[in-house]
């Protein structure tokens, strides 16, 4: 009696055909997901950068000054005034624009870490819409998807 060793050809065909159903399956929510940490990343990075505007006001015990750049997605931190030195200037990704909303520019972060003057400015990145407001008080701020 012959041992059988090894799968036929019907058999690879049922398992090659299962495994490319569940790629093409797949592949779009990848995309999707994709999308949604690129999201997520941009504005856990412009929340990094606020912060650490923040903490340098208070480390070097002087103000931070915050510039948005209206229809941009462009913003830049400076020391003590708006040409000071530069500790920061980022460009957000392409489809993301920065609009003041209630905020005037510049926004300046204190040296005791508070913000010299509360306002929101809208992040817009196509359809999705999301507010950063700056809270007066001890320098708080927060995002929120609209």
């Amino acid at each position: 009696m012959a041992r059988k060793n090894g799968f036929t050809l019907i058999e690879m065909l049922i398992v090659l055909m299962i495994v490319s159903t569940l790629t093409i399956i797949a592949i779009p929510r990848l995309d999707q997901l994709k999308k949604a940490k690129e999201e997520a990343h941009m504005l856990e990075q412009l929340t990094d950068d606020l912060l650490y505007a923040q903490a340098y006001a208070l480390t070097h015990k002087q103000s931070v000054v915050v510039v948005f750049y209206n229809a941009q997605g462009r913003y830049r931190m400076t020391e003590r005034y708006m040409l000071g030195t530069v500790l920061l200037d980022r460009t957000l990704p392409n489809p993301w624009k920065i609009e003041l909303s209630t905020l005037q520019n510049p926004l300046t972060f204190l040296a005791n870490g508070n913000v010299n003057k509360s306002g929101t400015v809208l992040l817009k990145n196509g359809k999705t819409t999301y507010r950063l407001v700056f809270l007066l008080g001890k320098g708080r701020f927060y995002v929120q998807k609209l």
